[in-house]
Formats: C-alpha cells, sequence, structure tokens
C-alpha cells in the first residue's frame, strides 16, 4: 500500500501527512457532522488520498457527552480557544449557534492562520466581508456551504458550476419549518396552529419558532445567495422580511381555484439600472412552478440565467446529518488545495463585491390576491371598491367560498397589476374599515417559471 502523500501548507515549509481537524459546537450540526465524519471517514480517506484525523472537540456540555462511538480517541475541552491554538489543528468547524461567539471564533481562527468552516448562516450574512478579508490575509481557506440549504450544494453550484452565467433572478423556499407548515395545510386542509404544533414534535420547529416563521432564517439565506449570484453587497437591514403567521388554509382553497399555491419565497432579482431587488415574503406561484412541487421539509433553489436558462435545485435543507455532509464537503475541499498547494478560491465566488445598489420594492408593478375577513352586512363589497378606486386600482375578480359563516366571512379580491405603493396605501385604509373581523391579508402574485 503507497504511503500517504506529504501535504506542504502554504503557511509552513514542513510537509505533514496527516491533516487535523478541530470542531466547535455540538448541537444538531455538530453531531450530525460527528457522524457523518466517523461513518464516511474511508470514503473520504480516499477522495483525499491523505489522513483527515479529528484532533478535538469543544463544547460547554462535551465532559457530559458520551463520544464512544466515534470509534476513536481525541481530546475534549469546553474552551475553544484551545482548539484555535492547537498546534495539530489545521482546520477549524465552527457549529456554534450564538452570533457574537461565532464571530469571536472565526475571527480568532482566520487571525491564527488556520481555515475555517462555518455553518453559521448569520455570521456569514452579517460579516462575510470581513470573513474574507481575514481569509486572504492569513491565505487559508473558508468554507460556507453548510450556511444555505443545508445539505442541497447550491452555493457550489452557484460558485463552480454556474460560474459562467449572469444570473437575472433567484428564487428560493430556504426554510424546511415553513414549507412543511404549509405544504401540511394545503395537503390536510389543517390550521396554522396545528401545521406548526406537528412540525415542533416532528423536529422540523423550534420551541419559539419566531426566527423561522417571521422569515428571519431565510432572509440571512438570501442575502448570501444574493451576494453570490450578484457580486452586490446586501445587508440585512434592507431586506423587507413577512413571515406566514396569517396564511389561513381558506387561502390555499382560493389559491386552488387561481392554479396557485402558497410558498414562502425568498428571492433576488435584478431590475433597472442593475439595481437589485432583495425580499422574503409568502407569495401566489403557479402550480405549474418548479417551486410549487418543492413539498414538506425540503428546499428548493430556482437560478434564472441570462444564457443557461432556468437551473432547480432541490434537497434536505435541515437536519444534523445532511448539513454535516456540506460541512465536510467543505473541509474535503479545502483540504485538496492545501495538497494541490493551490490557492483557496473565494467562497463567494467573487473576488471583490459592488456596493449595494438595492431596489425600492413599493416601485414593483405587481398584481396582488387580497382576502378580507368581514362581519357581513350590506355594502361592504362597495366601501372596499371605492377604496380601491381612489387609489385608481383595478379589480380582476371576486370569489367567495361558500358555507361560511356570517360574523366571520372571508371573501378574496384579485387585483390587477399595478405600482405596490399604491396597494399598500389602500390597504391602510381598508384595515381602517368597521366591518372587518381580523386584519387583511395581501399577497403578491408571481411569475415564478
Amino acid at each position: 500500500m503507497n504511503p500517504s502523500p506529504r501535504i506542504r501548507f502554504a503557511n509552513s515549509a514542513r510537509p505533514v501527512r496527516t491533516l487535523g481537524l478541530g470542531v466547535i459546537g455540538l448541537g444538531t450540526v455538530g453531531t450530525g457532522t460527528l457522524k457523518v465524519l466517523a461513518e464516511h471517514r474511508r470514503e473520504i480517506q480516499r477522495r483525499l488520498g491523505c489522513n483527515l484525523q479529528l484532533k478535538v472537540i469543544c463544547s460547554r456540555s462535551v465532559h457530559k457527552r458520551d463520544l464512544s462511538w466515534l470509534g476513536q480517541p481525541v481530546k475534549i475541552t469546553s474552551d475553544w480557544r484551545k482548539v484555535v491554538h492547537d498546534p495539530e489543528v489545521h482546520i477549524v468547524v465552527e457549529l456554534v449557534g450564538v452570533l457574537s461567539t461565532a464571530r469571536a471564533i472565526a475571527f480568532a481562527v482566520l487571525d491564527a492562520g488556520k481555515h475555517l468552516v462555518t455553518a453559521n448562516k448569520q455570521l456569514v450574512a452579517e460579516h462575510g466581508a470581513e470573513l474574507v478579508e481575514r481569509s486572504r490575509a492569513h491565505n487559508v481557506g473558508l468554507g460556507i456551504e453548510a450556511c444555505v440549504a443545508g445539505g442541497t450544494p447550491v452555493l457550489h453550484a452557484v460558485r463552480e458550476g454556474l460560474a459562467g452565467e449572469n444570473f437575472t433572478a433567484v428564487y428560493g423556499i430556504l426554510n424546511g419549518t415553513t414549507n412543511y407548515i404549509l405544504t401540511e395545510m394545503e395537503r390536510r386542509g389543517c390550521a396554522f396552529n396545528e401545521a406548526l404544533a406537528e412540525a415542533q414534535e416532528k423536529g422540523y420547529a423550534e420551541p419559539d419558532p419566531t426566527f423561522d416563521v417571521e422569515g428571519y432564517d431565510a432572509s440571512y439565506k438570501i442575502a448570501i445567495l444574493a451576494m453570490m449570484c450578484f457580486g452586490q453587497a446586501v445587508r440585512i437591514v434592507d431586506i423587507p422580511v413577512e413571515g406566514i403567521t396569517h396564511i389561513d388554509q381558506v387561502d390555499f382553497a382560493y389559491a386552488h381555484r387561481l392554479n396557485h399555491t402558497l410558498r414562502l419565497i425568498a428571492g433576488a432579482r435584478r431590475r433597472a439600472g442593475n439595481r437589485l431587488e432583495v425580499f422574503v415574503r409568502p407569495m401566489m406561484i403557479p402550480t405549474a412552478s418548479r417551486l410549487a412541487g418543492v413539498m414538506g421539509a425540503t428546499n428548493g433553489i430556482l437560478l434564472v440565467g441570462n444564457k443557461g436558462g432556468n437551473t432547480s435545485i432541490t434537497g434536505r435543507g435541515a437536519g444534523g446529518e445532511a448539513t454535516g455532509v456540506a460541512v465536510l464537503s467543505d473541509v474535503v475541499q479545502i483540504a485538496r488545495s492545501i495538497a494541490a498547494g493551490s490557492s483557496i478560491s473565494t467562497p463567494f465566488g467573487y473576488e471583490n463585491w459592488n456596493p449595494p445598489r438595492i431596489a425600492a420594492p413599493d416601485e414593483n408593478v405587481v398584481a396582488t390576491y387580497l382576502r378580507l375577513v368581514v362581519r357581513d352586512r350590506p355594502g361592504i363589497l362597495g366601501r372596499v371598491c371605492a377604496i380601491l378606486g381612489r387609489h385608481r386600482i383595478n379589480i380582476d375578480s371576486v370569489l367567495q367560498e361558500p358555507d361560511c359563516k356570517k360574523q366571520h366571512l372571508p371573501f378574496v379580491m384579485t387585483l390587477e397589476a399595478t405600482k405596490e405603493k399604491h396597494v399598500t396605501r389602500a390597504l391602510k385604509e381598508i384595515a381602517r374599515l368597521p366591518f372587518l373581523a381580523e386584519p387583511p391579508l395581501l399577497l403578491p402574485f408571481s411569475d415564478l417559471p
């Protein structure tokens, strides 16, 4: 059997045969990553041609954990600094949930001249430029594949497989929790709270689901995707975010009558003047759209190219072991670059970003779905139509499902395409009408292919 090839690190004249790995964080993703490493160790070693060895694990509770299933002796510590400064560790995997701690770890790893792999989407979305600058300054690798869509390799596809493309838009179902809730509401006709409770029972949703159901999780992911697809710096504060908590099962009944369905869409697209529109919101999408078929806790991404057309990617967007595959894929890619003595490619696919040029969303021209729930009385439709008319908004259709209670009567108006700011102003007036039983719901119709 041939001995493993000697690896020469960029910042060292001394060749080594073993590549040392340190893992910080033993939550769902950390544990999943270690399980994948334990089960796939032989295959990973064959792909690398050298020995990737787990040297140290760090977690606040690591001393209480049974790690015998790893099948190898490994150092353990509750102090992440010991991982960063361990001379046997060359690649550090950071899998900590708290942003401030993850940021401190990431900067310390890169400043120590070690390679970093992270799955923290908030860290990368908010501090991506700083991470890239530090990794370049110290000539070390930075892996971020697991930050978007878990085990679905969309970032690699954008960075490598579609590097010659000029994207016009990217749309995604980027949160498995919300997609599970919506597709269960659609499939079974159940209420939001019932679908959420089931998602929590199955482990798809956290005890406090706010981060997911209000769209914040998806906003970090679309920020990263937008930076990779368009080469513009995107700030989280510039992304309008709307969640799914106001969606009702009756909305799916109306959507189906209109040959549409509902999904939480995170999107980024070019507008006039090379401005970028980035958003997270529930949308009415055609049932024929590729993303309409993304069901359950699955993620789906649709990349719209100028020359290559549409590319769709679907896969498991969550789960410890699925995300662990993406983490270890970054580890393997960095290790290959080290072994080949080649420079580490930028994780965002651009050597530099243009300043952000964000389009104002209220200038968009969209057709919309307006659902009102009212206490039935004469003159309701006339008053709503009068408000829409004052704002020069044309009505396309009025729909009402049968057998609804008179004191809680839902009906839907579809509105012809107009500037979103006009609809928003009209909606503020409509929301003050005394016969409303609950706040109105406004959803844009999407032209997703």
